[in-house]
């Protein structure tokens, strides 16, 4: 058997999801559970009443587990929140499972994770491991995972080796941007095109990168040739398509997943599959690209009323 991960669950104000992550961890008896709960907004009454339902999911930890809460007494948004709740996971851990309050994982993601994170602990050409398969359909030979540029953290796990570049602010990037690197880190320039300027506006607006993490975990990863480890099967689906930063569902929501999905067969080498990549750039993120910039217009305006 392989060393179990700890598992992060961060929380704000939807114990109506939360609770069906929390039976999912409760149903694989993790051993040691951080809990995190973002503080409710000021004056905001539904996150205080939400924050007390949440207190009673985590006291059903009835099971032989490490329990450590952290419930931050006030709001810190989506980037400092959940960035700092892997911070303070990480604290403590040299691994770890981090799962947010509406990905729901099959009862599978947990070995999946607890065997990848062991294997490739010391090889730091991988730097995260993801839950998510959005691309199903393009069979990779008959491994039961492979290595991606591209990976998504609706359910992952990484290590704290990983973690240690995490920078909110993204302080690197003038530097990648000014040394013309985005070719470098993209298989193609149609990709680099797609997704540099988004990096950069990112960058430029400070609210921004204060209600984000992912992106900034993840241009860490790709300035540095980091690789994601991606099932054959999706492992993790995503319920959380109404909330405080989501109003409806997209092609990312309530995808079926594998609840039997074992690793039963390794790749032989450590390389990207570069067919899996542009495969899933033009069928995925580009058929996302509409809902993309709604997204962002929507945010633009949330940014000019907080002006």
């Amino acid at each position: 058997m392989f060393p179990e991960a700890p598992v992060l669950l961060v929380t704000f104000n939807r114990p109506e999801t939360t609770i069906e992550v929390f039976r999912k961890i409760k149903q694989a008896k993790v051993r040691k559970l951080y809990f995190f709960n973002d503080g409710p907004r000021q004056g905001n009454e539904k996150d205080s009443k939400a924050r007390e339902e949440i207190r009673t999911i985590v006291e059903m930890v009835d099971w032989d587990c490490e329990l450590h809460t952290n419930f931050s007494e006030e709001n810190l948004g989506c980037g400092p929140g959940v960035s700092s709740a892997i911070t303070w996971a990480f604290e403590k851990e040299d691994r770890l499972i981090v799962l947010e309050d509406d990905f729901v994982p099959a009862i599978s993601f947990f070995n999946y994770c607890h065997e990848l994170l062991e294997k490739y602990k010391d090889d730091t050409r991988v730097w995260w491991i993801t839950g998510n398969n959005y691309s199903e359909e393009k069979k990779i030979f008959d491994y039961d995972y492979f290595f991606t540029t591209y990976g998504h953290s609706q359910g992952w796990a990484t290590w704290k080796r990983s973690w240690e570049h995490f920078d909110l602010k993204m302080s690197k990037f003038p530097i990648f941007r000014d040394t013309f690197r985005k070719y470098d880190s993209y298989h193609t320039k149609k990709e680099a095109n797609f997704f540099f300027p988004m990096k950069e506006r990112l960058f430029e607006n400070e609210y921004a990168k204060s209600h984000q993490w992912a992106s900034q975990f993840g241009f860490i990863i790709r300035a540095n040739g980091g690789l994601c480890i991606t099932p054959r099967k999706n492992l993790v689906t995503n319920i959380g398509y109404m909330g405080t930063h989501s109003g409806g569902a997209n092609s990312t929501h309530n995808i079926e997943v594998d609840e039997n999905f074992i690793v039963k067969k390794h790749p032989d080498f450590v390389l990207v599959n570069k067919e899996y990549d542009l495969y899933h750039f033009k069928t995925y993120w580009k058929k996302m690209k509409k809902n993309i910039f709604q997204k962002v217009v929507r945010k633009i305006g949330k940014w000019y009323k907080q002006i």
